[in-house]
């Protein structure tokens, strides 16, 4: 790796206890010991990018989003299915060995070593099938958020320049002459907004929940891609009678097996919430299917300038517009965001 002081690239050997040994100066991360290899050099070139060169501030889960390896939506990702291909030519042997063992005379000891690889088989597919449960379950985040609020922190005093700690618990940001509510439950992405002027600019009140929501205003509810993130909008809708709620999120349609949208699959949403999804009428059946398979694509993953840009012109949108103008209607219905695609990230 490189010290992010002296530039010097150093061996393994040469940086003992996460120390130059040719500046002796003490670095953050260290990417021998740390699941997304991350280095201090690695996090600024991250963070350059992620910033659009400093012109913007990003959350600490936007800047680890970059650093997330890619899986395309058309693929498995599941392990269990992965230790079924490196494993079922011992199951195909081990079962002929059985089989032999058992049918022939003087030849016991094939049967033994037969039960041993069909055994070494169970052993494998188990250890893919709890490892893909815990894989599932775990914020693939929170490594990364660890890494950043301690180790980097412990060494250079505070988070890097530019990045933002999450919105409060339970906080409305209320801006002066505030006539347009945002609902984000992303707590990553509301700070986000705030710290980049959205609220102060169009005024813009920002909450991370339904019951915050200032009366009397336009609701901007702003949503990832999955079965939760659908739901948020209908649930607004049904507990916010007679007012105006404009889905600007991201719908699944625009990331369903688009190259380069960093979709990850976890664990498979409860039947009845993919049933009521469907009985709502604002989803179709393919995105349906890839929601009930568990897929997402968070609003961190999306490049920061892009969602900036969107969340923007929604906003100018709705302060623009009356609440029977035809545009209105047609982003009620459709959301604003889309992915870009491999060249817009």
């Amino acid at each position: 790796m490189i010290c992010p002081f002296c530039e010097t690239s150093l061996l393994y050997k040469e940086r003992p206890n996460r120390n130059c040994s040719r500046c002796k100066r003490r670095f953050a991360l260290e990417p021998k010991t740390n699941s997304l290899r991350m280095s201090d050099v690695r996090v600024r070139r991250l963070l350059e990018k992620r910033t659009d060169g400093g012109r913007l501030k990003i959350s600490v889960n936007q800047l680890g989003a970059a650093a997330l390896p890619r899986t395309a939506p058309g693929k498995s990702q599941s392990p269990v299915a992965e230790a079924l291909g490196c494993l079922w030519v011992p199951l195909l042997v081990g079962i002929v060995m059985i089989i032999v063992g058992l049918s022939a005379a003087e030849m016991g000891a094939f049967a033994i070593f037969g039960g041993i690889l069909v055994l070494i088989f169970i052993l494998g597919v188990s250890a893919a099938l709890i490892g893909g449960r815990k894989e599932r379950t775990t914020d693939p985040l929170s490594g990364f958020r660890s890494l950043m609020r301690h180790d980097w922190t412990d060494v250079y005093g505070s988070l890097p320049p530019g990045v933002v700690e999450d919105f409060p618990y339970r906080a409305v940001h209320v801006p002066e002459g505030a006539r347009i509510a945002l609902l984000c439950p992303d707590r990553a992405i509301a700070a986000f907004l705030v710290a980049n002027g959205i609220p102060e600019r169009y005024g813009v009140v920002v909450t991370t929940e339904i019951e915050r929501l200032p009366e009397g205003m336009p609701v901007v509810v702003l949503h990832d891609a999955s079965a939760p993130g659908c739901r948020q909008v209908i649930r607004t809708r049904a507990e916010l009678p007679g007012r105006t709620v404009i889905d600007a999120g991201l719908p699944p349609r625009a990331v369903m097996g688009t190259p380069g949208a960093p979709a990850r699959r976890g664990d498979k949403p409860a039947r009845d919430l993919i049933q009521w999804l469907g009985e709502s009428g604002t989803l179709t059946k393919a995105e349906l299917d890839w929601l009930a398979r568990g897929w997402t694509v968070s609003l961190v993953a999306v490049r920061p300038a892009r969602l900036l840009a969107a969340v923007t012109k929604t906003v100018e949108r709705v302060a623009a517009t009356t609440r029977t103008d035809p545009e209105r209607r047609e982003a009620e219905a459709i959301g604003f965001l889309t992915w870009p695609g491999e060249a817009g990230r």
